[in-house]
């Protein structure tokens, strides 16, 4: 390859980032969807997107769960990072608590992004992380996150992906 498509093909590598939702209430007698944040979950979302900014910030899009946590957690990351609410969407698809059904979801991405934030749930995204990657991983905590990076540079094809693990700060 010349130099100028070789640049464009990495530069078109994918890039996904899994973010467990913040830590949410059990408190109320409401539907699992309907669940929120507790102050504890909103003050450590608040830490973990002011510390990893630069990593969240260079998204395309953010994808959450219709969950009221996840989108909580998506709309706290937006604004601490600088990410326009405009490349939030919400999509059902990720109020899974299923791998098969997230990893379908990663397969049917549009190729033009390249940099993509889930907000979801577990165990799905544990569960993903250790079939996508080589990392062992027995629980993503909330409010942490994982990053793999592929070297495909279409969806569908990702494998074997490249984690660095995020853990939520104090």
């Amino acid at each position: 390859m010349k130099n100028g498509r070789l640049r464009d093909y990495l530069l078109k590598m994918k890039t996904l980032i899994l973010l467990r939702h913040a830590k949410s209430s059990w408190k109320h007698p409401i539907d699992d969807v309907d669940r929120p944040l507790i102050l504890k979950g909103i003050n450590r979302i608040i830490n973990v997107s002011r510390e990893y900014k630069n990593i969240f910030n260079k998204s395309n899009i953010i994808i959450t769960s219709p969950a009221n946590r996840t989108i909580h957690t998506a709309i706290i990351l937006a604004r601490e990072t600088g990410i326009s609410f405009n490349k939030i969407s919400i999509n059902e698809s990720l109020y899974t608590f299923s791998s098969a059904s997230v990893e379908i979801f990663i397969r049917s991405l549009s190729d033009k992004f390249d940099y993509v934030i889930f907000v979801g749930h577990n165990p799905a995204f544990t569960e993903i992380i250790k079939k996508l990657t080589n990392t062992i991983i027995d629980n993503l905590p909330t409010a942490s996150w994982v990053k793999i990076n592929f070297k495909e540079n279409k969806w569908r094809e990702v494998k074997n992906g490249q984690a660095t693990l995020g853990f939520s700060v104090k």
